[in-house]
């Protein structure tokens, strides 16, 4: 038995990354955070992790057939976020994203979820839930930073917008433990 560790995402055109880099790097000259840099701009519609290599036609059969009735998505990213960790009292992760999330991407990885996430519970490592969209600017923060911390230091990130139109998904490993490169193993544009 051989394992993968998998994840569905959208990948960012290479102008939009080059323009999401321009607002990352301002990010970090600001929150000066001291982790591990993304590069790959993206966000992860479902994280599937570690499965067998034999469940990996089930989930690229579902991903075409999703993408078949998947209509192209706008969002606009304009916002910086961060996930916090409770147990050490500090945020985690600094990232972007859009202000009002369309109906149709919280949708669509539901859809996601219940026809891939479900059918494989119990048959991964973690257990599969439901994504939460951002697109990470820096995560593994050895800067710890508090909430308020954040909210003084966010004020100073120049109003920033990147419209971006989500129009097909991927299947990606995670390469190496730092994410320092995706290769692709299928990808799917929509209808």
């Amino acid at each position: 038995m051989t394992e993968v560790n998998v994840f569905i995402a959208f990948m960012l055109s290479e102008p939009e990354n080059k323009a999401f880099g321009k607002i990352a790097q301002q990010v970090r000259d600001i929150f000066r955070p001291e982790g591990k840099d993304e590069r790959f701009f993206h966000t992860t519609l479902l994280f599937i992790g570690w499965v067998d290599e034999s469940g990996l036609p089930f989930i690229q059969e579902s991903l075409a057939d999703i993408a078949k009735q998947q209509s192209p998505i706008t969002i606009d990213i304009n916002c910086v976020g961060y996930f916090y960790n409770q147990k050490k009292q500090c945020i985690k992760v600094l990232y972007a994203v859009p202000d009002k999330i369309p109906t149709e991407l919280n949708d669509l990885c539901q859809r996601l979820y219940d026809k891939i996430g479900k059918p494989l519970q119990g048959k991964t490592r973690p257990a599969i839930s439901p994504a939460t969209i951002h697109f990470t600017i820096t995560n593994r923060l050895k800067n710890r930073l508090t909430k308020e911390e954040f909210t003084a230091l966010s004020q100073e990130v120049d109003p920033f917008s990147i419209p971006v139109t989500i129009n097909e998904i991927g299947l990606y490993p995670c390469i190496d433990k730092d994410h320092r490169y995706y290769r692709e193993l299928c990808k799917f544009r929509f209808a």
